[in-house]
């Protein structure tokens, strides 16, 4: 348990690449925002959907720079494994609650001036439900994407990497114009965003996500040391 705590506290520290990009990024939003005081259009979005940057780039930063260094030390495989998610968790968790409270007053006041937000709370339609599932809803679908971002990450350099980079582009090059296979992508999409009843929305999430980040064990029981 030590070993897993450990690792998460490193896990935290060495992510200054995921903290500098999210940072930039949000330092250009505002940059944004001010110049959209001025009349000048730059191209803006609400604050709280930059905030979702971080976990994304711990995802792809975490399995693919600090596991070496954690095996150098005499770390175990299960431990990066429980180590990496309840560092995604809690990363998730925090972010979420303060997009949600930055997206319910500040992006509120600045958008309600003008026509310019895109939101993911408001594009996913999670805000009409009550606060708590609403935060909920996203906690869930983000830790489904990371925990899809840290299993690809593991997987590169691998055949079977390779298999889901060719499903990914099939999917993004060949399902969008074909129709029946747009619809199946669609059925997806509702499936994990956009169900009509939340509380399914969030179960499947979760259960996709449980077991793609299991699956994840796979290639990093065969990653090299």
């Amino acid at each position: 348990m030590n070993a897993i705590l450990g690792m998460t506290k490193l896990n935290f520290k060495h992510s200054k690449i995921a903290y500098l990009i999210t940072g930039a990024a949000l330092l250009s939003n505002v940059i944004s925002l001010v110049l959209l005081g001025f009349g000048i259009d730059s191209g803006v979005n609400d604050i709280a959907t930059y905030l979702f940057a971080l976990p994304i780039f711990m995802a792809i930063f975490i399995p693919a720079l600090n596991f070496y260094p954690f095996m150098n030390l005499g770390g175990k495989r299960i431990d990066f494994f429980q180590a990496n998610i309840i560092t995604y968790l809690i990363t998730i968790f925090i972010v979420t609650a303060i997009s949600f409270l930055v997206h319910s007053t500040i992006d509120q006041f600045v958008f309600n001036h003008n026509d310019y937000d895109i939101s993911l709370w408001t594009t996913f339609g999670f805000t009409q439900n009550n606060n708590f599932i609403a935060m909920l809803q996203m906690f869930s679908f983000f830790t489904l994407l990371i925990s899809a971002i840290h299993a690809i990450v593991l997987m590169q350099g691998r055949w079977y990497g390779w298999v889901i980079n060719a499903i990914i582009v099939a999917i993004i090059s060949v399902f969008t114009p074909i129709a029946p296979l747009r619809a199946a992508l669609a059925w997806f999409f509702n499936l994990i965003i956009f169900h009509d009843t939340a509380i399914l929305q969030i179960i499947n999430c979760l259960i996709l996500a449980a077991i793609i980040y299991t699956a994840s064990l796979i290639p990093l029981k065969h990653k090299p040391v």
